[in-house]
């Protein structure tokens, strides 16, 4: 069976465990529960899990000790915890950072709630993963990356933007943040086109349904869809739930604790941080000897040597794995026309295109002549086609411009698709996605 991630749910209540073992799996996880400090530390490093989600009270001892232990060992350093408590304090988030956590989740826990807060922790452990990956893969060509990345420091200098009239009376609270303050929505989307943030704390004020869409704007735009939206609701007017089908990261009830407030902001920016850190690493591993020279992207030598163990990977441990592949024949056109060198301006604006759109952990090949391959880890098809359409879409109508050619360039764009399959190879995956091209 596919699913989304292993899941290690470790809980001295038996029952309380198998039940939210039983929630996960209903959205497409699958994992095993543990009882004991002693399970935990084994099961872990036995099998790898992509999140562990621990609760306060374990046999053996508490939460925090387990996730001090697990961040001792270097097989389990980089696995994302998240801390399940009975109730939401300040004092607990501040200790759940001290000692590496990820995440703090508190009751209510529907299950809106549950997967809103899963899926940016399964994609920190997909890029962490990839990154594992890409390294060994870049090592084969002499290009030597880390791929340990440590928790980065989140002492000073973050930059944080506030929304709303009541989230701008925050700024005393977060000392050491890097600020930027924006009285509503419109000011607010101007503030997020030109610069990168680590959080986004909003606060609407009488009226919500503009401080939502802007949360469910941020996780529709390809460059902002991690950025980590922390929503400060009122009770009267808005709901946890709202906000997190909205898109929102994280959410408080207003009045808010200050403490809970800093120690929320800081988990979150340190998680992006951790995401910034992971996509440099990921740059890293594209140099010289693996960087196809006329369009910057992956060589197809690159692919060949990653994508049997990645398809290997996703067929032992039932994972998604999802291909696509691009064929631009007006590049061919531009050649013929206007020369070489025009062919290769076009074609290399098309490549950064087709980057830009996709996740740092997302894998662009130049295949052939003018011809592209996206690598997409841990992704389902019908999110895969959304990609795949959006991609062509924004292709098809950019105006590209070439060099010497005196008029906007217009392109038209083959895509073909395939997720793999059981007993499919790498052969059978990639002649199913390129026939989409034909």
């Amino acid at each position: 069976m596919i699913h989304l991630a292993n899941i290690l749910i470790a809980d001295a209540d038996a029952a309380s465990a198998q039940e939210l073992l039983r929630k996960v799996r209903t959205h497409g996880y699958d994992g095993r529960t543990v009882g004991s400090v002693e399970a935990v530390l084994s099961t872990v490093q036995q099998e790898q899990p992509d999140i562990i989600l621990v609760c306060a009270h374990l046999n053996g001892g508490d939460a925090f000790e387990t996730a001090r232990a697990l961040r001792a060992i270097p097989s389990c350093v980089d696995i994302p915890i998240c801390l399940l408590t009975d109730v939401r304090t300040a004092d607990i988030k501040t200790r759940a950072l001290a000692v590496g956590l990820d995440d703090v989740l508190a009751p209510p826990l529907d299950e809106t709630k549950l997967v809103a807060r899963l899926r940016p922790l399964v994609r920190l452990s997909i890029m962490q993963a990839e990154l594992r990956r890409r390294a060994a893969t870049a090592r084969q060509f002499g290009v030597e990356v880390a791929a340990d990345i440590p928790r980065p420091a989140t002492d000073s200098g973050y930059p944080v933007l506030l929304v709303g009239a009541p989230a701008t009376a925050l700024a005393p609270l977060l000392e050491g943040a890097k600020l930027s303050q924006a009285a509503d929505t419109v000011e607010a989307e101007d503030l997020l086109s030109g610069k990168n943030f680590d959080v986004a704390l909003v606060a609407p004020g009488k009226d919500p349904t503009p401080y939502l869409e802007l949360c469910a704007q941020t996780r529709n735009n390809p460059r902002l869809f991690n950025l980590p939206v922390l929503f400060l609701g009122d009770a009267r007017r808005t709901n946890e739930a709202a906000a997190y089908r909205h898109g929102a990261s994280g959410y408080l009830v207003a009045p808010v604790d200050p403490g809970e407030v800093l120690s929320s902001v800081l988990i979150l920016a340190r998680r992006q941080r951790l995401r910034w850190a992971i996509r440099e690493a990921l740059g890293q591993t594209l140099r010289d000897p693996t960087r196809d020279a006329a369009t910057g992207v992956y060589r197809r030598e690159f692919l060949d040597s990653y994508l049997p163990q990645r398809v290997d990977f996703a067929g032992s441990h039932g994972r998604h794995l999802t291909i696509l592949f691009f064929l631009v024949p007006d590049v061919e056109t531009i050649g013929r026309q206007f020369g070489e060198e025009q062919a290769d301006h076009l074609r290399l604006q098309v490549a950064q295109w087709i980057t830009s759109l996709l996740r740092g952990e997302d894998l662009t090949v130049r295949y052939e002549e003018n011809e592209f391959c996206v690598v997409l880890p841990d992704t389902p098809k019908d999110e895969a086609d959304i990609v795949m359409n959006r991609i062509t879409g924004v292709l098809a109508y950019t105006d590209f411009a070439v060099k010497e050619v005196y008029h906007p360039v217009k392109v038209w764009v083959r895509a073909g698709a395939a997720d793999l399959r059981p007993g499919d190879t790498v052969d059978s995956l990639v002649d199913r996605a390129r026939s989409g091209l034909r």
